[in-house]
């Protein structure tokens, strides 16, 4: 039988997947990572900085304000100077921010649903206890898996890469 991690990331793919399939099919097909955790960040109606998006995912301001430009460029967020700080941008949700967020919201409900209705109660509800097993009671520092995520993806971006000979 297959170790649990790697099944459980698999999974989490997979989940990801059907979501975005989701959002597609709602006209949102253009969703990048980490789009959705910037813009929860931003969603609350508190001007939220690119140097506090920066710190939330771990990493520089330059990195965050291209995450940022990004989602300007997509119509998610506007960015605005900051009235206290000359050095600083307010990042702020459009209205397609908003609908996307809430697409995302109805979309994992949906799939939610789905699985429960192929699974049943059981199984799901195991599946939640499992999770809640080994997930502990402190709360996810998504800061953290954004950080591992970046250095799997840096892994990739520095090996070398093999050409044929012509």
């Amino acid at each position: 039988m297959p170790a649990l991690g790697p099944l459980l990331a698999r999974a989490a793919v997979g989940y990801r997947k059907r979501v975005d399939e989701k959002l597609a099919a709602a006209g949102f097909d253009d969703r990048r990572f980490p789009d959705g955790l910037i813009l929860r960040l931003c969603r609350d109606g508190q001007d939220v900085t690119i140097s506090q998006i920066g710190r939330e995912l771990s990493m520089t301001r330059q990195g965050a304000s291209k995450l940022v430009a990004g989602l300007g460029e997509r119509g998610y967020v506007t960015v605005d100077k900051s009235p206290t700080d000359a050095r600083e941008k307010i990042v702020r949700p459009t209205l397609r921010a908003r609908a996307y967020l809430e697409a995302a919201t109805a979309a994992r409900r949906e799939l939610d649903a789905e699985l429960r209705r192929q699974l049943g109660d059981d199984v799901i509800e195991a599946l939640h206890a499992l999770i809640a097993q080994l997930a502990g009671a402190e709360p996810a520092d998504l800061s953290e898996v954004w950080r591992e995520a970046r250095a799997e993806i840096a892994k990739f971006d520095a090996e070398p890469v093999e050409q044929e000979e012509p």
